[in-house]
């Protein structure tokens, strides 16, 4: 059995990574390996990220909308059993009255469908129940973006 780290990542480290930190002109190689690690199957994200990024006609929902087969899922039954869960346990993780954070449980569902090896990936800070608060009640593993970098150990070479 592959033991290699797996990850569910939410749409704020795509976000942060590809428009703050890690821009595709001088970081593309981090985006290559970002790409190659879903084809692998390790990192995956909530097809509701998608619907999050979607909000932004920009370069990185092109990026996604290309890699869509490879790096985003649908809700499978056990990921929906996960999610119903979590909805019903932390109802406050979706601010309804601002309309943010639709996507983090399902972020949380995927991570926890795929066992004690799936890490979250985020840029949110622990807070007024977000995800990683979640995370941690929940017992998965929380990082950001550059944590999942120095956790797959890439380098500038």
């Amino acid at each position: 059995m592959d033991r290699s780290p797996r990850y569910s990542i939410d749409s704020s480290s795509l976000m942060h990574g590809w428009c703050r930190v890690y821009r595709p002109k001088n970081f593309g190689f981090i985006w290559d390996r970002i790409e190659a690690l879903a084809v692998e199957g390790r990192l995956s994200a909530s097809i509701e990220v998608l619907h999050e990024i979607s909000k932004k006609d920009d370069e990185l929902f092109k990026w996604c909308k290309a890699r869509q087969e490879a790096l985003f899922v649908e809700v499978d039954d056990a990921c929906q059993a996960h999610l119903a869960r979590i909805m019903a346990g932390y109802p406050r993780l979706v601010d309804t009255v601002k309309g943010r954070s639709g996507g983090d449980p399902f972020v949380i569902a995927l991570a926890s469908s795929k066992g004690k090896s799936c890490s979250v990936v985020t840029e949110e800070h622990p807070g007024k129940m977000r995800i990683p608060d979640v995370c941690r009640a929940e017992g998965i593993t929380c990082i950001g973006f550059a944590d999942l970098i120095e956790q797959e150990d890439w380098r500038f070479a």
